[in-house]
This record gives structure tokens, C-alpha cells and sequence, in this order.
């Protein structure tokens, strides 16, 4: 048995030798889930920015530049002496008693469905202050949509419904202010039933309003400020 021994080291080594076999596969990992990033909320006034219908085209049915002496027959102030018309701008004149501004001048003829009404606006004073409303009732303060750029002393630019203090009116961030003496040009526009405001092209505002005021009205107003209004056009969408 002793002559066998050489081998039988020789096979022990050979078995020390050999690699173990493979561990079997392990399992795949799942892949993570990769979530598509969440698209943020569309901001509604951007989405009313992007809109470029009713800017251009309609049918023009009024145009005033008030180059006379008087208001005419076109207008109507109700509070004597606030409204006058200087060096062809119609002029707001600062009413001493509180319970008599915002009484405005008032187009007499009524406004089409779907308008765009255009015109041009001066502040005088570091003030600011100037606004329109749209829409309206009756011809009458906060019967519409006020529309207002450098309000409460040049702080803000807003949109109201009824009442310029509403809980939803809409307030332009970041606000421009009105510059004095410069002339801006304006366009309201409603084909649907979204108020949007643009200043020389630019996107301001949208009122989105899902029980749109359904008036005819349109009047120039201000509160004390020195402000002034030319080239009203008015046009039928």
C-alpha cells in the first residue's frame, strides 16, 4: 500500500487545487422607478399672456380724440367740473370731496360683446393712478371691471371685479410704475370670458371669469390724481 501513497497525494492535491464551483446568479434588482418629473403648476396668467387673438383686426364702430372744446354729446360726467378736455387730452380734474370722485366719464354708446377697446393714458404726478373700467352695468363706479395701473400710490397694477378691494382681484408681481409724463398705450380686450389687459403690447393681466359681468359700459376714472386720456378706439370682435 505504501507504493500507492505518491498518487494519493497527488490526487488530494489536484482536489485542493480545483476551484469550488460558481455560486449561482444572484437575483436581477428591480430597477428603480424613475417618476417623469411633475410639470409645475401652469400659472393661468401666463397661460392668458401667451394668447394673441382679438390683438389685431375687428371693426372699428368708435373712435374719439377729443380735439374740441367740450366733452360732447359722446360722454357723460356726472360729477360737474372733474372731467375736462386740455390740449385735446381729456383731463381729470382732483374733486375735494371724497363722497364725489370716482363718478368717471362714460361712453354713451355701449360696447359690442366681444371688443377690444384701445386707447392712450399721462399720468402727471409720481402718483401714478390711472385706470378704466369695462363692462360695467350701469354707468357707475365698481359696476364692472376696474382696471388700474398705479393704484394706491403707484404700488399696484390689478384687475378688480365689482369692488377694486375684492378678496380675488388680480395683482400684477412685481408691478411697473407709472412714469410721469409718459404716454402708454392701452388695449382691454374680451372675446370669451376673459378680461386681458395689455400696456404698449405688453401682457399685464387676465381676469378669468367663469360668470362674466355681462355690461356695456366703458368709462375713463381716476381718484385725485392729475391723469389724462386720448385716442379712444373701439372695435367689434
Amino acid at each position: 500500500m505504501k507504493k500507492f501513497a505518491p498518487f494519493a497525494a497527488l490526487v488530494a492535491l489536484v482536489a485542493a487545487c480545483t476551484p469550488p464551483d460558481p455560486p449561482p446568479p444572484r437575483p436581477a434588482r428591480k430597477a428603480a422607478k424613475v417618476e417623469a418629473p411633475r410639470e409645475a403648476a401652469e400659472d393661468p396668467q401666463a397661460k392668458q399672456g401667451a394668447r394673441k387673438d382679438g390683438l389685431t383686426g375687428g371693426t372699428l364702430v368708435f373712435e374719439e380724440h377729443f380735439e374740441r372744446a367740450d366733452l360732447g354729446t359722446d360722454w357723460n360726467a356726472p360729477q360737474p367740473g372733474e372731467w375736462h378736455i386740455v390740449d385735446g387730452w381729456l383731463k381729470a380734474e382732483k374733486v375735494p370731496n371724497d363722497d364725489l370722485r370716482n363718478q368717471g366719464a362714460w361712453l354713451v354708446k355701449p360696447l359690442p360683446k366681444k371688443v377690444r377697446v384701445e386707447f392712450k393714458s399721462r399720468s402727471m404726478t409720481a402718483v401714478g393712478d390711472t385706470k378704466c373700467e369695462i363692462f360695467n352695468t350701469e354707468p357707475r363706479h365698481e359696476q364692472g371691471y376696474s382696471v388700474i395701473f398705479g393704484g394706491w400710490n403707484n404700488t399696484t397694477n390689478a384687475i378688480a371685479r365689482h369692488g377694486e378691494h375684492e378678496a380675488n382681484r388680480r395683482n400684477q408681481s412685481d408691478p411697473p410704475k407709472v412714469e410721469v409724463g409718459r404716454t402708454y398705450t392701452w388695449a382691454v380686450v374680451r372675446n370669451d370670458n376673459v378680461v386681458r389687459w395689455y400696456v404698449d403690447g405688453k401682457f399685464m393681466l387676465a381676469y378669468d371669469d367663469p360668470a362674466p359681468i355681462d355690461g356695456n359700459f366703458f368709462g375713463f376714472n381716476n381718484w385725485a390724481s392729475d391723469v389724462r386720456f386720448d385716442d379712444i378706439q373701439v372695435y367689434e370682435l
